[in-house]
């Protein structure tokens, strides 16, 4: 019975094809050796063991197969069971959808099994001298659903997302120029994150995998523009979820300019497009009254002279050489000015600006003068800002320059007859671009 014992130290717990080795002790199962020899003593001598002889034991006497006496101990077979479920169970697996070559696909939901702690106690009860002859031990599993077993609403979901490319429409306000960026279904699918929520598969697009996106398509853009994603995150998933396209603005990177010969930096200011001040901020410590030839200048970017939302579609077109102004909606030109702009002492700078204040009466101390209807659209220097009036007048009086329009005129603003400045006052609202040509 000892040599018995010795050999049936293991005790294997049988789930299908898996299979775990443990000790039939951690599992509450002990073999009584003076119960079960005294079962041997008996065989022969008239007891009624000879009704409970089975064929269950290695150990044989005189020819005879006895029930070895096992003692089971349910609690710590029902603690050792709990324990061990967590190695045994196997948990659901819920509906998910994977995307193939852009497209989704769903995938159904996998029912899981879980280990029923007391249905298999109750199995081990009924003959545990019979399991640890056998050193086997079925295991009573129960099947687990799995909380989400349909993934057909969020494939209908992300099919509309891919139905159709997104196109962002870059506008760059400098060059006055459409740029159409697509981001093919492909792309489109990288974004689409499908999450669990609330027992119930949702779908969503990862913005910040939009915004990476984007930015690889604005790469096609060159000549050191860029867009800013980041900044338009809200706009491009409004776009993608609304199936319409988006309306970025370009941005330029700050550049430089190689001095020439006969170059000043008030000439660099008027080539470039950008004042004065500006290029002096962008260069500290030049010295303005020694520039070499093939020195390099910093330019800030063309950007920065446009702080406002862009309106992409109205646009001020000014001539300082025809002395002219065109006003443009829609890309349809709906009225044309003559203007004065200012005089060789104090020009108008040319270059592309936006419309940046509004005053109905704006009055310039430098020069004792009112100008009605003024739009501020640049700073010739900073705090001092240059832009559209009315014929000014001094001191409430007669007005100046009315027989002047035509011809340059004024110290850098951009003078028109009082019914153009107002008309003028009113539809060109803030962030309006203006383009000065030479």
């Amino acid at each position: 019975i000892a040599d018995w014992v010795e050999d049936r130290q293991r005790l294997t717990l049988v789930d299908g094809e898996r299979e775990w080795e443990v000790s039939p002790e951690d599992f509450g199962l002990t073999l009584d050796a003076d119960a079960t020899a005294q079962r041997a003593l008996e065989v022969g001598r008239g007891g009624t063991v000879w009704e409970e002889l089975r064929v269950v034991a290695d150990a044989t006497l005189s020819g005879y197969r006895i029930a070895p006496v096992v003692t089971l101990d349910e609690s710590v077979a029902r603690r050792a069971l709990a324990q061990h479920a967590e190695a045994v169970n196997e948990p659901p697996v819920n509906a998910s959808v994977r995307f193939e070559a852009g497209r989704p696909v769903a995938v159904p939901g996998v029912p899981g099994r879980a280990l029923d702690v007391e249905a298999t106690l109750a199995l081990l009860a009924v003959d545990p001298g019979t399991i640890l002859r056998d050193g086997e031990l079925p295991l009573v599993m129960s099947p687990v659903s799995a909380r989400i077993a349909d993934a057909s609403a969020v494939v209908a979901e992300a099919e509309r997302l891919l139905s159709r490319p997104l196109t962002v429409r870059a506008y760059d306000p400098v060059a006055d120029e459409h740029v159409e960026l697509t981001a093919t279904p492909e792309m489109i699918a990288g974004w689409l994150i499908v999450e669990e929520a609330d027992d119930q598969l949702v779908i969503r697009v990862d913005a910040a995998r939009l915004v990476d996106g984007v930015q690889g398509l604005a790469e096609a853009l060159g000549d050191g523009r860029s867009i800013d994603a980041a900044a338009s995150a809200d706009e491009l998933l409004a776009a993608l979820h609304e199936g319409r396209a988006a309306t970025l603005t370009v941005q330029h990177q700050p550049t430089t300019s190689t001095v020439e010969y006969g170059d000043t930096l008030t000439r660099i200011a008027w080539k470039t497009g950008i004042p004065f001040w500006r290029i002096l901020e962008a260069n500290p410590g030049i010295d303005v009254d020694t520039l070499s030839v093939g020195q390099v200048i910093n330019l800030p970017s063309r950007s920065d002279l446009l702080p406002l939302p862009v309106v992409p579609d109205k646009r001020i077109v000014v001539s300082i050489g025809q002395q002219h102004l065109w006003i443009y909606e829609n890309g349809q030109l709906i009225r044309e000015e003559v203007i004065s702009t200012g005089i060789e002492d104090s020009p108008t700078q040319p270059g592309v600006f936006q419309v940046q204040s509004h005053e109905t009466n704006a009055y310039a101390s430098a020069w004792d003068l009112w100008m009605p209807h003024f739009v501020g659209i640049y700073e010739a220097w900073p705090g001092f800002m240059n832009g559209f009036h009315g014929l000014p007048s001094r001191n409430g009086g007669q007005l100046m320059w009315a027989n002047a329009l035509g011809r340059p005129a004024s110290f850098g603003c951009i003078i028109l007859t009082l019914e153009g400045a107002e008309w003028l006052y009113n539809w060109a609202e803030d962030g309006v671009v203006v383009e000065i040509q030479e």
